[in-house]
């Protein structure tokens, strides 16, 4: 089984890693731990309180397959959180996949995980945090995957649930990855 860490905080948009959750749980039969900064409930966009598991702090990275990061309206009350970036910069280091959409590509651009590689988010979040993307290569692509990064746009959550399922081989073959991609845009 498949161990994927989930990091909630405040305003995170829910919509945008809906789909991947579903089929992580679905098809790849994965457990899903949700982590907040300092352990505490946290309100989505949609306003679903999320209890969390443990706080970043006291989680061990190196435990988990993926590090999955939703966007939202909430990422400047996370952004400066230097457990954050140095869990971000762990995973990486350890070459543990991070799925980062929309606003939370900000959260890789702080921790210093985008020099030189290829990232997307939304062009509004990229000009409102441009500081945080340094020596980093916006494409303005809906999705990108560079190495064991995957990034994209809030509105392309469909490519990035096939990207994650893909990533970590929960697809039965290509049918059922485009079939997913299909019912993530409400096509089946």
């Amino acid at each position: 089984m498949k161990n994927i860490l989930f990091i909630a905080y405040n305003q995170y948009a829910d919509f945008e890693v809906a789909h991947t959750l579903f089929f992580l749980r679905k098809a790849g039969k994965t457990k899903v731990t949700t982590v907040t900064v300092d352990a505490k409930p946290v309100e989505s966009l949609a306003g679903l309180i999320t209890m969390p598991q443990s706080s970043l702090s006291d989680v061990g990275v190196e435990n988990f397959d993926l590090v999955l990061i939703s966007g939202g309206d909430g990422i400047h009350t996370v952004i400066e959180e230097e457990a954050l970036s140095s869990l971000l910069q762990n995973a990486f280091a350890n070459e543990i996949p991070i799925a980062a959409i929309c606003a939370s590509a900000a959260l890789l651009g702080k921790a210093g995980l985008l020099k030189g590689k290829k990232f997307t988010c939304t062009a509004n979040t990229f000009e409102q945090l441009n500081y945080v993307f340094e020596e980093a290569i916006y494409t303005g692509s809906n999705i990108e995957v560079d190495e064991h990064l995957i990034t994209a746009k809030g509105t392309a959550f469909a490519e990035f649930t096939v990207a994650v399922g893909s990533l970590l081989k929960i697809w039965k073959d290509e049918n059922h990855s485009n079939w997913a991609l299909q019912f993530c845009k409400g096509n089946v």
